[in-house]
């Protein structure tokens, strides 16, 4: 597929995501109007992206324009509908969020993409934004086969959506797929029971399954009881979990099990800063 075939499959998503309620019928006749605008600034299905500099892509104020134009064109009520659903995106809050031309630059080692803005926001606004940054991730993780790439996703149970599982489905694929660039995966979360519900288990079971190493901290409830059946823990490391002791945990490598103990020296609390989790 071309450059833009994949981004307009990639847009398909992000909108479902976004705007969960849009009909068949709408998602056609906006996908149409991307292809136009995107003709109309020079790019086509043949075009080299990689010739391209940010600024010379549209941006979500000219999909509007063109969405209100073709409304007031036509008389017609999807394109008039489709402008009001994207005036946040182009004029609203959201478009501080997606209206604009990238400014994400890789020049450092560690890239820290802070989400901590978004836990306030819609799930609409998190889902949307999560599978936008984890699309950016793989571009960095695949890029270059000989540059060693690790992606940490913490808080990982915030890209769960039993509705749209895309951003599972997502870290599935890049789970099988990393070894393949010299690339890694990390999957941290509070919570087994949170990816092994029936609507997503057979995304979420894969994220469990295909690791070399899986750590499991202390826990109780429903969740030791996932993860003793998920995991056929013997009554010792089900015990161990259900101590909750602090820095100890099960520590698995492929078919070996441990009982580990994390001891984090004194001048390593000055890293993590003054916020919780200590």
């Amino acid at each position: 597929m071309s450059d833009m075939a994949l981004h307009i499959k990639n847009l398909e998503i992000f909108f479902k995501l976004y705007i969960p309620s849009l009909s068949d019928m709408k998602r056609a006749i906006l996908k149409q109007a991307i292809i136009e605008l995107y003709n109309d600034f020079n790019i086509d299905w043949d075009t080299d992206i990689r010739k391209l500099k940010n600024t010379d892509f549209p941006t979500f104020s000219n999909l509007h324009a063109l969405l209100e134009k073709k409304a007031k064109a036509t008389k017609d009520e999807e394109h008039k509908e489709l402008a009001l659903l994207f005036h946040d995106l182009a004029r609203g809050s959201d478009q501080f969020l997606w209206n604009g031309h990238s400014t994400v630059e890789t020049s450092s080692r560690c890239i820290c993409l802070d989400t901590h803005s978004l836990q306030n926001t819609g799930d609409n606004i998190k889902r949307a934004q999560y599978f936008t940054l984890l699309s950016w991730c793989w571009e960095q993780m695949s890029r270059d086969r000989n540059e060693r790439v690790l992606l940490i996703c913490d808080e990982a149970y915030l890209m769960i959506d039993a509705n749209v599982p895309q951003s599972l489905v997502f870290l599935r694929n890049v789970e099988k797929r990393a070894r393949k660039y010299e690339a890694g995966l990390v999957i941290i979360s509070h919570s087994v029971v949170d990816f092994l519900s029936g609507s997503v288990k057979q995304y979420g079971q894969a994220l469990f399954d295909i690791p070399c190493y899986k750590i499991i901290m202390g826990t109780d409830g429903k969740n030791v009881l996932e993860t003793k059946e998920f995991y056929s823990l013997t009554e010792a490391e089900e015990e161990l979990l259900l101590s909750k002791k602090r820095g100890h945990a099960l520590f698995m490598i492929g078919s070996k099990r441990l009982h580990v103990n994390f001891e984090i020296p004194e001048y390593k609390f000055d890293y993590f800063g003054r916020a919780g989790g200590r």
